[in-house]
């Protein structure tokens, strides 16, 4: 269960998580089609960060929703990344990832309707409060 305690830490874990894959603020905000002095607010919680760019986010950087709303499965996924990422290196030559733009984002449907409708009813939650 959720409660707008989740909210303010959404930014946060957009931070830990960028930085685990190694984006740089401006590639990542380059990627998810918004400026950098923007993503800068949502990381430092002095905006509130749209469904449009939630969506964004988890596509590009390869995680769900869930991810960016806790702080727990946050810590879990960027843990797990970077083993994952230990072992590549440890492994033969990795094959190079291909870049996302923004544009490619809004074409993936990665995330269900019932995903989507579950964030819309959180993020009402957090507004009625």
């Amino acid at each position: 269960m959720y409660d707008e305690n989740c909210l303010p830490r959404i930014g946060s874990n957009i931070k830990i998580l960028r930085s685990t894959c190694l984006f740089k603020q401006q590639q990542f905000a380059e990627r998810i089609g918004i400026s950098q002095t923007h993503l800068s607010n949502i990381e430092h919680n002095n905006v509130q960060v749209s469904l449009k760019l939630l969506v964004r986010s988890a596509n590009v950087l390869g995680c769900g929703l869930e991810t960016l709303l806790d702080r727990k499965a946050a810590a879990e996924w960027a843990q797990a990344h970077d083993a994952e990422a230990d072992e590549q290196a440890a492994g033969a030559k990795s094959e190079r990832v291909p870049e996302i733009t923004a544009a490619e984002t809004d074409d993936q449907e990665q995330y269900s309707l019932e995903e989507v409708r579950f964030l819309l009813k959180l993020l009402q939650l957090g507004k009625g409060r």
